[in-house]
C-alpha cells in the first residue's frame, strides 16, 4: 500500500521522502526504490531478529540510489538518553 501511495506521489513531484519509526523495517518501500534516487526512505526499527528482518545502518541505497536509504537500528533497551 505505501509503495502505491509513493508512485502515486511521483506522479506530481520530482521526489518523494518516506519515514518509517516503529519496531520492524520498512513496508517494502525501501526495497522497492532502493535504485532510484526519486525516492528517500528512512527508517527507524528495532536491530536483529525482528520479522521481517532488518537492514543495517551500513544499508544505504544502490547504483542512482545510493544515500537514498537510511537505516537507523537502536540496540535492544536504548533508552531516551542513549539515542539522542
Amino acid at each position: 500500500m505505501i509503495v502505491l501511495a509513493i508512485l502515486e506521489l511521483l506522479k506530481q513531484h520530482e521526489r518523494v521522502r518516506y519515514v518509517d519509526i516503529d519496531i520492524h523495517h520498512g513496508d517494502g518501500a525501501e526495497e522497492a526504490f532502493y535504485t532510484t534516487d526519486r525516492v528517500m526512505t528512512v527508517s527507524s526499527h528495532k536491530f536483529g531478529d525482528c520479522f521481517p528482518g532488518t537492514r543495517d545502518i551500513c544499508d544505504i541505497g544502490h547504483g542512482k540510489g545510493k544515500y537514498y536509504s537510511l537505516n537507523i537500528p537502536p540496540d535492544d533497551g536504548i533508552d531516551d538518553d542513549s539515542y539522542q
